[in-house]
């Protein structure tokens, strides 16, 4: 991986111990135990997202698991047995916080993150950035609504930002650790394709997991009929997207794009008519939006 990221930035420098240059982000190649230094310059905030949340960054402070956390870490990310645990069914809940500072207390922010949980569960840091939260009773798990009223109180308490992904519950079987790498790169396009969100799933992640899953020279056949539409009205193609969004409300998407409802009926129809496809239908809204994922990254060449 060392070898990859260092032909992807030529300028970056490789080291067994990070130094304290400021001008350097430090990661950390656990396979073999050296670093890379990548020049900041050279990294856009959603590159240094993605790559903090692949490998961890060299810190001051001890980082410290327990030992049933321990064995999980070497589990997952090495090649350690999976653990005995007395529950039947686990979830992992993903978590990255990507503006590390220097002074950030991380086990001051462990204990305030386990407080939100009713019971007992596991921290497994894989970095002081990064790591997941290992919950074992589904019937008292902490509900996406109840983190994210917690996660304003964390975020302005520590000077940080936090984004979770709340994973499945599971039986706890070998399969379990495919299940963690599907959670882990589910993570990773979220945090790129939706850097603003605090909280992700499954269900929200999907489009643009399937969409990134589509083979890239079909891209352009699949949406041939749709695409120059969206091209040349990047304002319809917003408000197709957000109307999508907000399952084919259109009072709250009228009100969230500042127009009157019979304009947005009015472009609505326009974009039926035009193509064909209906987007209050599930298969319609799912293609649409799955092209409005590949106009966005036209737009974004």
């Amino acid at each position: 991986m060392i070898k990859r990221l260092l032909q992807l930035y030529p300028e970056a420098i490789t080291s067994l111990k990070p130094n304290t240059d400021s001008k350097y982000i430090w990661l950390k190649d656990e396979s073999t135990d050296s670093y890379i230094g990548i020049p900041n310059a050279k990294l856009t905030k959603e590159e240094i997202t993605l790559l903090a949340t692949l490998f961890p960054l060299s810190h001051k402070q001890e980082l410290v698991r327990t030992p049933l956390a321990e064995e999980w870490y070497q589990f997952l990310i090495h090649n350690g047995k999976i653990p005995y645990y007395k529950a039947e069914n686990i979830r992992f809940i993903h978590f990255t916080i990507p503006n590390m500072r220097d002074d950030f207390q991380y086990n001051e922010w462990e204990e305030a993150t386990k407080s939100l949980f009713s019971n007992e569960v596991i921290f497994v840091p894989f970095s002081h950035h990064h790591g997941v939260i290992i919950e074992d009773h589904p019937n008292f798990s902490i509900s996406e609504e109840e983190l994210s009223s917690a996660i304003e109180a964390l975020e302005s308490d520590f000077f940080i930002k936090i984004h979770f992904y709340l994973g499945i519950f599971q039986p706890i079987q070998n399969q379990v650790k495919h299940l963690f790498q599907l959670e882990q790169r589910l993570l990773a396009v979220s945090l790129t394709a939706h850097p603003e969100e605090r909280i992700m799933t499954r269900e929200k992640v999907i489009p643009n997991y399937s969409y990134l899953n589509l083979p890239e020279h079909e891209r352009p056949i699949l949406f041939a009929d749709v695409h120059q539409i969206l091209l040349d009205d990047p304002d319809l193609t917003k408000t197709i997207k957000t109307y999508i969004e907000n399952q084919a409300n259109a009072t709250l998407t009228a009100k969230q794009l500042f127009m009157h409802r019979n304009s947005l009926q009015y472009r609505i129809d326009k974009f039926i008519e035009k193509t064909g496809i209906d987007i209050k239908t599930f298969h319609g809204a799912f293609f649409t939006y799955l092209a409005c994922l590949h106009v966005d990254g036209l737009q974004g060449q």
